[in-house]
């Protein structure tokens, strides 16, 4: 069950006693330069800058270690975790040529060009931290499941907004802010934009001159919710 208050303190922040499990996903590798932690070493900075640089003894270490990562089954995907510029066709054909180069200087095993990988390798995080709900539920405008992932699970606005963008959307933080502040987790800010009705997931919570709030609940929507449980004063 969601600690309310708790989130609403946190004003959009990670949640500093959340789960190790939460953790490992969010800070699990990702193929792509710059889309998580480097596979090899600690910082792109070490990365070679150019395709020559591949074939200086220097160099070798890396290959090895990037050849070696289950996530990189291929040439290709070796390129596009070196380089920020992958999809630029005349780059991406020197440094498919520097990697082919390398494997013949250095006799590394190339990596099999099979497209597979391991399927835990390719689960989306935001499947993983999702799987209760049905698929046309979890979209970023869904407060029952942006509530789960900020209250819950703990995830902050930006880390919401990067798990969404996973499968190739843009999703923004402040759309994610958006959808908490309406659902009463997040303070409006001193900009005018507090709504006077929030909702989550067909809940309503209004907001009165008097200061009392006076709350529905959509039974219907709440039953679809794993994660809500609602207790009743006797």
């Amino acid at each position: 069950m969601y600690d309310i208050e708790n989130a609403r303190q946190r004003d959009g922040d990670a949640a500093e006693d959340r789960s190790d499990r939460v953790d490992e996903i969010i800070n699990r590798p990702r193929l792509g330069y710059g889309e998580s932690d480097p596979i090899v070493g600690d910082d792109y900075s070490q990365y070679p800058e150019q395709p020559d640089d591949l074939t200086t003894p220097d160099a070798r270490q890396f290959v090895t270690e990037l050849f070696s990562s289950p996530l990189v089954t291929s040439i290709d995907d070796a390129i596009e975790e070196t380089t920020p510029v992958a999809n630029n066709r005349i780059i991406h054909r020197e440094w498919r040529e520097a990697f082919l180069k390398v494997v013949e200087l250095f006799g590394d095993e190339r990596p099999e060009d099979s497209g597979e990988r391991d399927q835990n390798d390719d689960d989306s995080r935001l499947t993983e931290l999702t799987d209760d709900y049905p698929d046309d539920m979890v979209t970023p405008s869904n407060a029952l499941v942006v509530s789960n992932l900020y209250a819950e699970h703990g995830l902050s606005t930006e880390e919401i907004a990067e798990v969404f963008s996973d499968d190739g959307r843009n999703v923004k933080p402040d759309e994610i802010r958006a959808t908490l502040r309406n659902a009463g987790l997040i303070q409006a800010n001193e900009s005018g934009d507090a709504e006077s009705s929030h909702k989550l997931g067909g809940t309503s919570i209004s907001a009165h001159d008097s200061g009392n709030t006076g709350v529905n609940i959509n039974s219907e929507a709440v039953a679809r919710d794993p994660s809500i449980s609602v207790e009743r004063d006797e």
